[in-house]
């Protein structure tokens, strides 16, 4: 993949995202994950500002944290915790001894490696006997996915193709990898439809606030923008209410090696 988001740009606002969009059912699912299998050693992969090993931090489990950004790891640094471990890392370059994690996560940060396959197999060849890997995410390819950011902004939908791997291709490279158990689970839907001039202040509609309008040139985003506003004053005019529609689907594709 060519193209880069620049985290180190966006990090000292990306934990407004949770505030605006918690993801519960991620949260729900990775906490039933350690409390069945309870693992001692997580590995967080593209772990950005360390939200959710924050989240998993009361259990008794030492985390360890990589991402490539240096800017988020600072955002993470500023409010130190025992148990976990940060440190600096391309995702197709870790510097890791082989068979030492319990469980692997990834969440939606695979789109921004440059080979995901390889990341999915070498992660794999990190976990223990019985070690379980598990990738959360979107898949642009969702037939019930529906998101009016696709189309106000030029290119955002052909950006998540070409960065998004399928859930089925992240299945198979699970199998290959060793995994002789692959599941996948819907864990989380957003559903929300943000009504008229409301949309103009929503985080994810920041340049900064969602990775695919950090792609673009701001002649793209600022088209965009204006595409927004014109509809929300034709809508104005003729007595209706502008909606944009926030509609996806967060999968877990989890993959048990014995």
């Amino acid at each position: 993949m060519k193209e880069k988001v620049n985290y180190n740009e966006i990090s000292p606002v990306y934990n407004i995202r949770y505030s605006v969009s918690p993801l519960e059912g991620v949260l729900s699912f990775l906490k039933n994950l350690v409390g069945t299998y309870s693992p001692k050693k997580i590995l967080e992969i593209g772990c950005g500002t360390v939200h959710w090993l924050r989240e998993l931090s009361n259990y008794e489990v030492q985390l360890f944290g990589g991402d490539y950004s240096i800017g988020m790891l600072k955002q993470a640094s500023k409010n130190p915790i025992n148990n976990i471990h940060l440190f600096n890392t391309d995702a197709n370059s870790l510097p890791l001894r082989r068979n030492r994690f319990d469980l692997i996560i990834c969440i939606n940060a695979i789109h921004h490696f440059s080979d995901k396959k390889k990341f999915v197999i070498d992660s794999s060849s990190l976990l223990r006997n019985d070690g379980i890997i598990s990738i959360i995410g979107l898949d642009p390819r969702d037939n019930n996915v529906e998101w009016s950011l696709y189309k106000y902004f030029a290119r955002t939908y052909q950006i998540d193709l070409d960065r998004f791997p399928s859930f089925d291709d992240i299945s198979e490279w699970m199998k290959l990898s060793g995994c002789d158990r692959v599941e996948k689970k819907l864990v989380h839907t957003v559903d929300n439809i943000i009504r008229g001039r409301d949309v103009l202040e929503d985080h994810f509609l920041d340049k900064r606030g969602a990775s695919q309008l950090a792609l673009l040139t701001d002649e793209e985003y600022k088209t965009g923008i204006l595409k927004i506003k014109s509809d929300i004053e034709k809508a104005d005019s003729e007595g209706k209410e502008f909606e944009f529609v926030v509609k996806l689907n967060f999968y877990s594709i989890t993959g048990y090696k014995n």
